[in-house]
């Protein structure tokens, strides 16, 4: 029976401790998504699928809506949230919308793969192989990627949502509103 007491005491002590850890440090907060014309201002290259340089700012053009994925192969929200994309990418076209895959994938070892899901996927828009800094200009430094994100602007420029994770029962109606907004022009009052 004492030991079952003593046993009790040190696990809430050991929770005690974790929490007040927490506390004084608690996981830096993500950093709100700058602009289009602050992303732009950093002059960012990408490779292409081909393996050519390729300006960021160049596939993002000017005065249009635009939503940036990044996403990875090998993660399964991923493979869920792209056929979305595909289907946002086409509907709105004719209305300007730009879409823009990024992979962090090394652009080396993992082309095939990166192509072959491409192609799985009948991917509609542009897919790019990224450097890490432009993931960490939206997210701040940090080791461990939050994929998918999506960060979704209007055609000023300006955040309407940015959406980390993807759920298929929420997704699609929370990525198609944040399109649809984006389309038609204004920023929704929440970022995240």
């Amino acid at each position: 029976m004492k030991s079952r007491r003593l046993a009790l005491r040190l696990a809430l002590l050991t929770l005690a401790l974790g929490v007040h850890a927490l506390a004084q440090h608690p996981s830096p907060p993500t950093p709100a998504p700058p602009t289009l014309d602050q992303l732009r201002a950093q002059k960012f290259a990408l490779l292409s699928l081909d393996g050519k340089r390729v300006e960021l700012n160049k596939l993002l053009g000017k005065g249009k809506p635009v939503a940036i994925n990044f996403w990875a192969t090998w993660c399964g929200p991923c493979r869920q949230e792209t056929p979305l994309l595909n289907e946002l990418a086409e509907k709105h076209r004719q209305a300007g919308l730009v879409v823009i895959g990024l992979t962090f994938e090394d652009p080396e070892a993992d082309r095939q793969k990166v192509k072959d899901f491409v192609r799985e996927f009948e991917v509609k828009y542009q897919t790019a192989f990224a450097p890490a800094q432009i993931y960490q200009f939206f997210n701040g430094p940090t080791t461990a990627y939050r994929i998918p994100q999506t960060v979704v602007f209007n055609a000023d420029g300006a955040l309407v949502k940015r959406l980390i994770g993807y759920n298929p029962r929420i997704g699609r109606e929370v990525l198609s509103g944040a399109v649809e907004k984006a389309v038609g022009g204004g920023p929704e009052k929440t970022q995240e």
